[in-house]
């Protein structure tokens, strides 16, 4: 049976980290045991296979740096916020402050495994400031091959942000709010046929029809894997709810799909 978003450590298919990621985990390995010796025992169950980290990756991809800063940014605090350059590979610590990216780019990895989870270009924003509903989760932050230049907002910087047109700030993060608490609500209480039928009526909108999305990239919204999704899809298709095609997704009763988002 395939478990939503779980892998068991294989090693004949573990991928081999180069050299230089291979030390870096070993120190964080050696640093973490000499507290707990007990701890290794633990480390090998969460291990993860290359398939499991692009899973993963995708999905912290989509949750880390909700928005973009000079959308909606009013000139003057953008201007007053002081700046900082990171050479490439240099950690960006992110308690407490969010970083706009003015030049250069930023990379984003998980903070134990050391996959790459996503890249940022200038104009981006990320770090952890839970007054904003921006968090890093489990990765963290280094600059770019070419560094990194920054503008730093701290808890203060972001008080005076939102004073400054809060309309906008709750536009921005309403939406998010809502779209996170309806994720774990389903994650936690709902079966997976549920949850793909409350995405395909999202996708078709006041339509029936969901054109050019593979059954891949489907299970990547959900963090699930196209097999647990084929599984899924073709069960609907066969209680006759949706009609499969290529990169073709027809629903066929959209009551009885929207009925069964809601069990």
């Amino acid at each position: 049976m395939i478990k939503d978003g779980n892998a068991r450590y294989n090693p004949k298919t573990a991928r081999r980290d180069d050299s230089s990621q291979s030390d870096v985990k070993i120190a964080a390995s050696q640093s973490a045991l000499a507290g707990n010796p007990g701890l290794e025992v633990l480390r090998k169950t969460h291990r993860v296979v290359e398939r499991s980290e692009k899973l993963a990756a995708k999905q912290l991809a989509a949750l880390v740096g909700g928005f973009y800063f000079s959308r909606f940014s009013p000139p003057r605090i953008s201007t007053s916020l002081p700046w900082r350059a990171f050479t490439a590979g240099q950690p960006i610590h992110c308690n407490n402050t969010l970083y706009w990216i003015k030049r250069g780019s930023v990379v984003i990895r998980h903070s134990r495994h050391k996959y790459m989870v996503t890249s940022m270009q200038a104009g981006n924003m990320f770090g952890d400031m839970p007054l904003l509903g921006q968090t890093m989760l489990v990765t963290e932050a280094v600059a770019g091959n070419d560094g990194a230049t920054v503008a730093i907002m701290n808890v203060a910087a972001a008080e005076e942000w939102i004073a400054s047109d809060p309309s906008v700030i709750a536009r921005t993060l309403g939406p998010k709010l809502t779209a996170l608490a309806s994720d774990y609500f389903g994650s936690q209480f709902q079966l997976r046929d549920c949850r793909v039928a409350a995405l395909l009526l999202k996708l078709a909108g006041e339509g029936t029809v969901i054109d050019g999305l593979t059954q891949d990239a489907l299970g990547d919204k959900m963090g699930f894997y196209r097999e647990t999704i084929n599984l899924v899809m073709n069960e609907l298709q066969s209680h006759g709810l949706i009609e499969i095609r290529r990169k073709k997704i027809t629903i066929l009763d959209k009551e009885a799909l929207r009925e069964l988002s809601e069990l």
